[in-house]
């Protein structure tokens, strides 16, 4: 599975046939080399937030729109803390390629957090990874963005089931 910085990924180009396995296995790549980068960085798990959703999301647009109510609200307990963000989801480009970005509640990219998958008419496997640092205690949400090169791209929760992470660590 090729990765990026450690973190497996799963590429456009890669089989959909062996779906199943292939993100059951990439979910337990994706969750041990999070806890071996949290041991190396000597960061602690402080909470987890968890939410799913099995709604389909579909936009035409070429700037970024919200996906509706993909969304993920953490209360860090401490100024200091950081925050990993998880989005797994099924992607489903076509026409064109399909972009991703986790931003803040006030449409912030936040850097280095954004995805794409290659418009072939198939269902993808999606995984969008990043690590913000909200330096506030107060209520927190970040959301799913997306948007389309051309033609549509969909978020298919009704084909895998939509999962937003967010997990507190201590740095």
């Amino acid at each position: 599975m090729p990765d990026i910085n450690g973190i497996p990924y799963v590429e456009s180009t890669d089989l959909v046939s062996g779906y199943p396995s292939v993100s059951q296995s990439l979910a337990q790549e994706v969750s041990d080399q999070l806890a071996s980068k949290l041991a190396a960085a000597d960061q602690t798990f402080v909470q987890f937030v968890r939410d799913t959703d099995s709604s389909d999301r579909t936009t035409t647009s070429t700037s970024f729109v919200d996906a509706t109510s993909l969304d993920i609200t953490i209360t860090p307990t401490s100024a200091t803390n950081a925050v990993w963000l998880l989005a797994y989801f099924t992607a489903a480009p076509s026409g064109g390629t399909g972009y991703f970005q986790w931003t803040d509640s006030s449409n912030n990219a936040i850097s280095g957090a954004e995805g794409l998958i290659e418009g072939q008419d198939t269902t993808n496997p999606t995984l969008v990874l990043a690590y913000a640092t909200p330096a506030t205690t107060s209520a927190t949400t970040y959301k799913i963005r997306f948007r389309a090169s051309a033609g549509t791209n969909r978020i298919r929760g009704s084909v895998t089931t939509t999962q937003l992470i967010a997990i507190e660590v201590n740095p």
